[in-house]
C-alpha cells in the first residue's frame, strides 16, 4: 500500500510540475523580422531553438513591427533566437544568440485584443514574434498582439536583448 501511495504523490507531482511548466506549443503565431528605418540588410538566418526558422531577405523597416512575415503552426514557445545578416553599408557580416524570457508563452497566450483606426476591434489576436536587428549590431526580441504600430490597445514587450558580433563580408 506504501509503493502505491509513493507513486500516485510521484506521478501527481510530476503532473503539477507539467502544468506549470513556462513553455509550451503554440498553435498559430507570426514571426518576423526588422530593422531601424533607412538600414537596409539581408537577413541571411533567423532560427529558433536551434530547429526552426523564418525566411527573410533584404529588410529596410521599421523598428518593433513585423516587416517580413511568416505564419508558424503548432511549435513549442522558443526559448532562444540566432540570427545573421549582412549590412552592406558597413560590408559586416553580424551574428548573435538571444535568450527568450520564458514568460513570453504565457505572455502570449494572454494577449488582448486592439482596435483599428476605423475603429474595428480585432478579438481573435495572433501572436506576433518579431526581431529586431539594429544598425550597430542590436539585437531585440518583442512579443505583440499586432504586426505594427497605429493600433489602439497594442501591446509590445522586450522578451530579450543582445549585442551580435561581427565580422568583414569577404
Amino acid at each position: 500500500m506504501d509503493n502505491l501511495i509513493k507513486s500516485l504523490i510521484a506521478l501527481a507531482l510530476t503532473l503539477f510540475a507539467v502544468g506549470c511548466s513556462s513553455t509550451g506549443t503554440i498553435d498559430y503565431m507570426v514571426a518576423g523580422g526588422a530593422t531601424q528605418k533607412g538600414n537596409e540588410i539581408w537577413v541571411q538566418s533567423i532560427t529558433f531553438d536551434n530547429s526552426w526558422g523564418i525566411p527573410m531577405g533584404s529588410l529596410g523597416c521599421c523598428w518593433q513591427s513585423a516587416g517580413k512575415t511568416s505564419g508558424v503552426y503548432d511549435q513549442k514557445f522558443p526559448e532562444k533566437v540566432a540570427v545573421e545578416w549582412l549590412d552592406k553599408s558597413e560590408n559586416r557580416i553580424y551574428f548573435g544568440e538571444v535568450a527568450i524570457d520564458k514568460k513570453g508563452y504565457q505572455l502570449a497566450k494572454k494577449l488582448p485584443s486592439y482596435t483599428a483606426h476605423t475603429g474595428k476591434v480585432f478579438k481573435d489576436v495572433k501572436p506576433y514574434l518579431i526581431i529586431g536587428m539594429g544598425e550597430t549590431g542590436e539585437i531585440k526580441v518583442w512579443l505583440s498582439n499586432t504586426r505594427s504600430a497605429g493600433f489602439t490597445g497594442r501591446v509590445l514587450h522586450e522578451l530579450g536583448s543582445g549585442q551580435a558580433q561581427w565580422r568583414e563580408n569577404k
